[in-house]
């Protein structure tokens, strides 16, 4: 067995843990923080690449990006998360770190761009623990409560690519989405005549969605400019749905289990992106994604607390030269920078994040990298009885290829 295989093996043991990679206490509305990955190289440019068309990655982001992948392709890496949240009076620190995602690109067909993915990462993160104390008017008390929040939801997905003309690249993706999250709460008051609360509550989720990508790369034509012929631009659509959704309530007061079945609801989300090659080693990336939650229910009932979302993000990559001889000559060097209005929405007040990044690809074999990738972000503010996130966010993962399934004339 080589040491790739080995890799492979390994990674695959540890999937099941992949959903729990931290979150913050906003991370308690709707289905918690949606992860956005993409690939251990779109990591380091903010999570930018939905119009990047590459032989060297598994665009996660538009499964269109996939056409030109050559030889059989793995990812899989890590995430270290620190958050550090205050307000007005308190202020405290957590850190997590888990798997990031896997995933494989086999190739069908080189000459038609035809090839087939597989995917298993992190759809959405909840993980968070607050308390807070309050004078109850009616008994003349204070009450004590504590909650504490986990889980989130899986991406198990396929996807398929293909292409036309050789420039125009179409792509679809299904995923099927579960897991489950918990909050906890503990009430008691400063006296034994009253006895202490706990509620235990369990949503179960399981659903489908599909997804359709497609990248243009012969804009140069149209407009008959040869200074575009290296720009290319890509648009992916995901379908709105319903999970089917179990909640579970255990009153340890009065010693009762209530079940509610019902759904929540996943939004249309769509995107639009550039890519820009400059003199064969300088990239420049842009997107825009949408995304409608303004109007998502969860078991019939609207939330107060979502909005409609816009991520707006921008990316730079280096590429080293294919002359060159040093090592350091060949590394990759990536930028990033992000504006997100996240699906938020607290006292009235809409949750918005900044991120800027950072990273490097460091070859370490044929066709193999190690990618490092660096976010540092702020989300939220103090005011409105808010709090204010800084985040720093670390990510090391294995992008490799082998030579499988590749037929060899014979002589």
């Amino acid at each position: 067995m080589t040491n790739l295989k080995k890799i492979y093996a390994f990674i695959f043991l540890l999937t099941p843990i992949i959903s729990y990679a931290g979150g913050s206490t906003y991370s308690r509305f709707g289905l918690g923080d949606i992860k956005r990955y993409g690939d251990s190289r779109l990591y380091a440019m903010s999570g930018t690449g939905i119009a990047l068309i590459d032989d060297g990655f598994i665009n996660g982001l538009n499964p269109a990006g996939m056409a030109r992948i050559a030889y059989t392709r793995f990812s899989g890496g890590f995430e270290y998360n620190r958050f550090s949240s205050k307000d007005e009076k308190y202020s405290s620190s957590y850190s997590t770190g888990g798997f990031q995602g896997l995933s494989f690109a086999i190739p069908i067909s080189t000459d038609n761009g035809i090839v087939l993915s597989m995917e298993s990462s992190p759809f959405s993160t909840v993980n968070f623990a607050t308390k807070f104390s309050r004078f109850d008017n009616v008994i003349g008390l204070t009450q004590n409560q504590n909650i504490y929040g986990s889980g989130g939801l899986s991406n198990l997905g396929l996807a398929l690519s293909g292409s036309i003309l050789n420039t125009l690249h179409i792509g679809g993706s299904f995923s099927y989405l579960y897991g489950r999250t918990q909050n906890y709460l503990t009430s008691s008051y400063e006296s034994s005549n009253f006895v202490s609360a706990i509620l235990d509550e369990t949503i179960y989720y399981s659903g489908f969605r599909w997804t359709f990508g497609i990248i243009y790369e012969d804009i140069h034509a149209l407009f008959n400019s040869p200074s575009l012929r290296n720009l290319s631009i890509g648009m992916t659509f995901s379908a709105g749905g319903r999970l089917n959704a179990e909640k579970q309530s255990i009153y340890s007061s009065i010693d009762s289990i209530f079940t509610n079945n019902g759904y929540a609801e996943i939004p249309m989300t769509i995107g639009f992106g550039l890519s820009y090659l400059m003199k064969n080693n300088y990239r420049i990336l842009g997107d825009i994604y949408l995304e409608n939650w303004n109007n998502a229910k969860q078991f019939e009932s609207q939330s107060d607390y979502l909005r409609n979302s816009m991520r707006i993000s921008v990316g730079f990559e280096k590429k080293p030269l294919r002359t060159a001889d040093s090592y350091l000559s060949k590394l990759t060097y990536r930028l990033g920078a992000a504006y997100h209005s996240t699906y938020y929405k607290v006292n009235g007040v809409g949750i918005d994040e900044w991120i800027m990044s950072c990273g490097l690809g460091l070859p370490i074999g044929f066709e193999t990298n190690l990618n490092l990738g660096l976010q540092i972000g702020i989300r939220g503010a103090i005011e409105n009885k808010l709090q204010k996130d800084t985040i720093l966010r670390f990510s090391a993962a294995i992008s490799a290829s082998e030579i499988w399934f590749l037929k060899f004339e014979e002589e």
